[in-house]
């Protein structure tokens, strides 16, 4: 195959591959930051007070008319996401009567509004009084979190886990000893808060330890797949999977995990992460059989064909798409793959055939140049008609004039003609651009040279 026809060639891997212009970024968990909300928004009509069972009915009518304003106002706030408005009025509230879930709702508000409390010290006295309450110790885990006093988090982290069987009382647990750096024991309440949900996030967090501190990649690996046998492949965990095997470049699994993706997400990005997958690891005949397994995507069975020159196969898929199609790029393409199929590309015959396909595609109004240049080069390299393809690649270069693919066509069009005028000039300007890597390209200028310069 010549150097203008492999043009060809790349023109069909171009057209699989550049699609897949796609990043793949490792879905890892961020450390909690100081602001992120740790503690669950809680159900705001467990703490609008009613029972007053201990109060005097003169008591309750004295305080009921103001306490109701101001617990509907602060809770109206709070579920504006107010925090900061809705905290001075439970503070009050709180101030007003003591009561206990107000101190939980002044608490809860003020972690939110990012204010400071003066009742963490009754918050203390209150989880020893109801160690039950869960979301009092959560409380009080954040706000240590969040004042970076990590041992005093520690502390509350293992009683809180040592009574509840909550998971997000686990995954909260494991913090403290992220921030100090003590990864292996975050793991361990993150692996205890995993195997109670199952949960991807708890699990990416899982991941993230293992690979980018604890260096254990294989066991990350183990983890993910064991999730992906569990609970199926999600697009996030695939994502993750195929990270780790494209840079570990295992190929075998990567093409794996990308038809698992595009079976499970019919995105056709991750059809074509498989195909490129194939391709990079010199799997052709393993891409064409999965294709055709789909009975789908025949463009790219052909240019797959084309790409193990399996050009009888392609020449067939091009007319089979001509019928289907009646687009002229495959009248193009069928005469490409017939040129390419021919054990004698001198024979008259074959060739009349190859040039009555060209016809037909641009009849019908194809105006690709790269098609535009193979034919040209065709009837200049085989004596057909070096006139019109001398044509034929001046249309294509007023399309990309700087092409050297095309120059080099149109140089050797002038060299077929004696023309060293022109001959020499347009070869040197592809030497100039590409060298003298290819041996193409050697023979053209070491023929156009010889030819030229004794004149």
């Amino acid at each position: 195959m010549s150097w203008n026809h492999r043009l060809i060639k790349k023109k069909n891997i171009i057209t699989l591959i550049a699609p897949v212009a796609f990043l793949l970024a490792c879905s890892t968990y961020t450390l909690p930051s100081e602001s992120k909300t740790i503690v669950k928004k809680e159900d705001l009509k467990a703490y609008n007070p009613k029972n007053f069972a201990t109060q005097t009915e003169q008591e309750k009518k004295a305080k009921l008319k103001n306490e109701d304003q101001l617990i509907i106002k602060a809770i109206f706030l709070e579920d504006a996401h107010a925090y900061e408005q809705s905290h001075e009025l439970y503070a009050l509230l709180y101030q007003k009567t003591g009561k206990e879930e107000y101190l939980l709702k002044e608490l809860n508000t003020a972690y939110l509004a990012g204010v400071l409390s003066p009742n963490l010290e009754q918050l203390k006295s209150y989880i020893q009084n109801n160690p039950e309450n869960f979301q009092a110790q959560r409380l009080l885990l954040s706000f240590d979190l969040k004042a970076k006093k990590f041992d005093e988090a520690k502390e509350v982290a293992q009683k809180l886990t040592s009574n509840s069987t909550h998971a997000i009382d686990f995954e909260l647990a494991a913090n403290p000893y992220i921030f100090s750096g003590e990864y292996q024991t975050a793991l361990n309440y993150l692996t205890e808060a995993y195997k109670k949900t199952l949960n991807e996030e708890i699990l990416f967090k899982i991941i993230t330890i293992k690979i980018n501190y604890l260096k254990d990649i294989e066991g990350a690996i183990e983890d993910l797949e064991n999730h992906k046998e569990k609970q199926g492949c999600s697009e996030k965990i695939c994502l993750q999977l195929a990270a780790i095997y494209s840079e570990q470049k295992k190929s075998d699994k990567l093409v794996a995990t990308y038809k698992s993706l595009y079976q499970s997400t019919k995105k056709e990005i991750y059809f074509d992460k498989t195909i490129e997958s194939y391709l990079n690891n010199k799997e052709t005949n393993q891409a064409i059989t999965y294709v055709k397994e789909l009975n789908s995507h025949e463009a790219i069975l052909y240019s797959l064909y084309m790409e193990a020159k399996a050009y009888q196969k392609a020449n067939l898929l091009a007319k089979q798409l001509i019928e289907k199609t009646n687009d002229p790029r495959w009248y193009a393409e069928s005469a490409i793959s017939l040129y390419e199929s021919l054990d004698d590309t001198s024979n008259k015959a074959s060739l009349s055939k190859v040039v009555e396909a060209f016809e037909n595609a641009f009849a019908h109004g194809e105006k690709n140049p790269v098609y535009l240049n193979y034919y040209g080069y065709t009837l200049i390299d085989k004596e057909i008609d070096v006139q019109k393809g001398i044509t034929i690649i001046k249309k294509a270069l007023e399309e990309e004039p700087a092409n050297t693919y095309f120059l080099d066509s149109l140089a050797w069009g002038y060299y077929h003609l004696n023309n060293c005028e022109k001959a020499y000039p347009t070869m040197k300007k592809v030497v100039d651009v590409e060298g003298l890597k290819d041996q193409e390209i050697v023979t053209h200028w070491n023929a156009i040279k010889n030819k030229c310069e004794n004149k």
